[in-house]
């Protein structure tokens, strides 16, 4: 698999959920909790003593995930030592890609991908299947975001914002992290890979209401997705980045007028609902509609608008 490819993945998930790679009950159903994708977390979420077992029993559970379709990331640790012992113990079929806290350098990423190179040839996987995701937990990273965006096998910048806000010395507000939110979103959309960022503690579990319409404002941003620490959060997070009805009817109304307007031909620029569609708009009405299809949603004729 290519790194276009990866990257293509990433960008088309919307919510990423953590799964301590320790807690049997809780990989046994991580599958059944909606997310687009899973982190099976061998940094934070598994004390330093049980890391071992966590690395034994990791293989099982990425295949029988990988067969109930799920796009499963790794988070290793984040020194040398502890990410060669992490990836040596889960690199194989099914493993999407692996998620590197603390990244600063784009050096750090290349480390891993030569070393992600090696493992493939061994276990016989295509070359650069496994992508990696970049963590961005200090205001140091943030002035790298270009070089770690186009760093090797980087498919997706995610933002880790309680460490961000902790290496600050600041609580994590939205005042704080809407900033390092919209710079990862521009430069992973300049770079064209996934972006999961929220400007929001992932500490926030139970306002359901304060979570979307934190995702909505990332999203918004550019952000393509976001990340969740427990599954409560998940469908907060997913039903912010579905779009909703009057987006569909918009997109709708903007694709049959231009449709109309051109007779077969590009109109070039027309008129709807009193503003003006030209290609850039049918571009994003067009993406609308396909990300509401993809959804399940019913797209259906809207004739309202002025042409």
């Amino acid at each position: 698999m290519s790194h276009r490819t990866n990257a293509q993945h990433a960008a088309a998930l919307h919510s990423l959920l953590f799964v301590p790679a320790g807690d049997e009950r809780l990989l046994s159903r991580a599958h059944l909790r909606g997310a687009d994708g899973l982190i099976l977390d061998l940094e934070d979420a598994v004390p330093e003593s049980d890391k071992e077992s966590a690395r034994r029993g990791l293989p099982a559970h990425i295949d029988r995930l990988a067969a109930e379709g799920q796009y499963l990331v790794i988070r290793t640790g984040s020194a040398r030592e502890d990410w060669e012992t992490d990836l040596r113990a889960v690199v194989r079929p099914g493993l999407r890609a692996v998620m590197l806290p603390k990244t600063e350098r784009p050096g750090q990423l290349a480390e891993v991908a030569t070393y992600l190179d090696g493992l493939e040839r061994e276990r016989g996987l295509p070359a650069g299947s496994v992508g990696l995701i970049a963590l961005i937990e200090s205001p140091a990273a943030l002035f790298a975001l270009t070089a770690l965006a186009k760093a090797p096998r980087v498919c997706a910048l995610a933002l880790g914002s309680e460490d961000f806000s902790s290496a600050l010395g600041v609580a994590p507000t939205p005042f704080l992290l809407t900033e390092p939110c919209r710079w990862i979103a521009l430069a992973a959309s300049a770079a064209k890979i996934g972006s999961f960022a929220l400007p929001l503690s992932l500490a926030v579990l139970d306002r359901p209401e304060e979570l979307a319409d934190a995702a909505r404002q990332a999203r918004e941003l550019g952000v393509t997705g976001a990340l969740c620490v427990h599954p409560a959060q998940v469908a907060a997070v997913n039903a912010a980045y579905a779009p909703d009805d009057a987006e569909i009817a918009w997109a709708c109304r903007v694709t049959e007028a231009w449709d109309a307007a051109g007779g077969g031909e590009a109109p070039g620029v027309i008129r709807v609902d009193g503003l003006m569609v030209d290609a850039p708009v049918l571009r994003r009405a067009r993406t609308l509609l396909s990300s509401a299809n993809a959804a399940g949603h019913a797209v259906t004729t809207d004739h309202g608008g002025d042409r």
